[in-house]
């Protein structure tokens, strides 16, 4: 699934979420500051080539020393290190930041001056790439690295002037005082002391087994080993993930101290980042506290269902499966289309496999939608969205915090130990209804994963698995039910564990049946019934 060359972004909590610091320059410009400010990543030869090949005269229009000039260059060149990491390679960068990060004692805009240097180069060419198409108010001017220094890898530079140095100190407390008055960024600050990180070795080993597994990523992309070749090696390049970049990431993310956690704008709805959220999930996966690893509790289609309660839809505890089975799409391609459905513009929604079956059975909410992108733009779907998400997940942390828990935060997921993961479900299942919208948690790395238990539980035990596969979603079925429950018939629905893959689980509640049919599948969740 080639997501290159869109205008919308599918948060994750996946390997290609750091794209979304390309266009949220809150958070482009502000996520990236590590606890280190003297440290900063450059591309290698940076630091060489501007101090012996670029004109004096023109570093002496930057600062009267010359050595200062250089190391303001590489300040503003270390906004771009992230590009290393993502497709598109160009960055927006907000011009009243780099103006704090590059100022003189006076305060003189010395910024511009920078980006003349840097635009000039060298003779063998340029640092940088200018976009000088920008709209006020919505976003800023664009910049890249050549290709000559994209290939050439980043290094890492102490910085010795005292004046950047306190620049970046200025902006990096003003960062963490921002972070401690946000629910959700105190909480995660709060969180890191206890959070045990593997090793790359360690990584690349595993990695090495789950592209031996078949892993693919949230995105649908096929986890592979880069072996040292390039991408043109493979004809579908843009559909991989591989383990070795995927390292080289968290190295970034992560080597030099965790990322104060940042609040985006309005355009992520106030969405969290940290080192955490922008890591591969399967890295994610191998954190431990106390040598365990964390288990990890997250909604059920929850774009989908906050969409409906947004828009007045007319299902309830709508769920991917019952989407695939209605629609007659693969279930895996139905949890990969319903990360961008809504966030897309109307023609793309439109040409979207999932558009058919919200048109059927969703049409007023559609058209809703439609309005309402049309009279505030496509983005203000997935705004709306992401701030609901937003108060909801930083009620669930306030209230867990007052409680003496604290959890990693991946959006919608949440990240806790193990003797914690009852109430956080608890929590989440009750907070989620009292924002207006109906689904439910499901946990994934769970103690009973961990301990192999089987589907076929007899129905009497205490506690209950019951594997998916013995899910019957047939909507004859269904509306059998249904005509059952109008009649007045009293039905026994009871809760269990619903079992997908080895450390995927939900909570539902369940009604045993017989179905001539397709007698193995026995069982019909209570959030399928009450779907529309």
């Amino acid at each position: 699934m080639n997501s290159k060359n869109e205008d919308y972004i599918a948060f994750t909590g996946d390997t290609g979420d750091i794209d979304l610091l390309q266009n949220d320059y809150k958070l482009s410009q502000s996520a990236l500051r590590f606890p280190n400010v003297n440290s900063i990543l450059i591309p290698k030869k940076a630091q060489y080539n501007l101090s012996k090949y670029v004109p004096k005269s023109m570093l002496k229009a930057i600062d009267t020393d010359v050595s200062i000039a250089v190391e303001k260059c590489l300040v503003f060149l270390y906004n771009l290190a992230s590009t290393y990491y993502t497709d598109d390679k160009w960055k927006c960068l907000n011009a009243e930041l780099l103006h704090e990060q590059t100022k003189n004692a006076d305060n003189t805009y010395i910024y511009t001056k920078i980006i003349d240097v840097l635009k000039a180069g060298t003779s063998t060419g340029a640092f940088i790439e200018v976009d000088d198409s920008y709209q006020a108010g919505i976003h800023s001017k664009r910049f890249r690295l050549t290709d000559t220094y994209l290939k050439a890898g980043l290094v890492e530079y102490i910085i010795k002037d005292t004046g950047i140095i306190r620049n970046r100190n200025k902006l990096y407390y003003q960062q963490l005082h921002k972070a401690m008055t946000n629910p959700i960024c105190s909480n995660l600050i709060a969180m890191y002391p206890k959070i045990d990180l593997p090793t790359s070795t360690e990584l690349l080993v595993i990695g090495k087994k789950l592209v031996k597994k078949g892993l693919t990523t949230k995105k649908g992309k096929i986890l592979t080993m880069r072996n040292k070749h390039i991408n043109d090696y493979w004809i579908d390049a843009d559909n991989r993930s591989f383990v070795e970049d995927n390292i080289k990431l968290f190295e970034f993310l992560t080597g030099r101290g965790f990322m104060i956690p940042s609040a985006g704008d309005m355009s992520s709805g106030g969405r969290v980042v940290d080192s955490f959220t922008l890591m591969p999930s399967w890295i994610r996966e191998q954190i431990t506290i106390d040598g365990k690893k964390l288990i990890e509790c997250d909604y059920s289609a929850l774009h989908p269902n906050i969409a409906i309660s947004l828009y007045d839809g007319k299902a309830s505890y709508l769920t991917h499966e019952s989407v695939a089975e209605s629609a007659g799409i693969d279930i895996k391609e139905v949890k990969i289309l319903h990360l961008s459905f809504f966030n897309m513009n109307w023609n793309q929604m439109r040409n979207s496999p999932l558009f058919d079956y919200y048109s059927k059975n969703e049409s007023d909410m559609l058209a809703r939608i439609y309005h309402d992108k049309k009279e505030h733009g496509h983005k203000i779907t997935s705004q709306k969205m992401f701030s609901v998400e937003v108060a909801v997940m930083s009620d669930i942390i306030t209230y867990l915090n007052a409680k003496g828990i604290h959890v990693l935060y991946v959006y919608d997921a949440l990240l806790c130990e193990e003797s914690d993961s009852d109430l956080v479900a608890e929590t989440m299942n009750r907070i989620i209804l009292e924002h207006g919208v109906k689904t439910t948690t499901k946990l994934s790395g769970t103690k009973n994963a961990h301990m192999g238990l089987k589907p076929n539980i007899d129905i009497n035990e205490q506690k209950i698995v019951v594997d998916s596969s013995m899910f019957n979603h047939s909507l004859r079925v269904k509306n059998e039910i249904l005509q059952k429950i109008e009649n007045g018939e009293l039905l026994d629905f009871i809760d269990v564990v619903v079992q997908f893959d080895i450390g995927d689980t939900m909570l539902d509640s369940v009604l045993k049946i017989y179905d001539e049919h397709n007698p193995e599948a026995c069982y019909v969740s209570e959030s399928f019934i009450k779907s529309a």
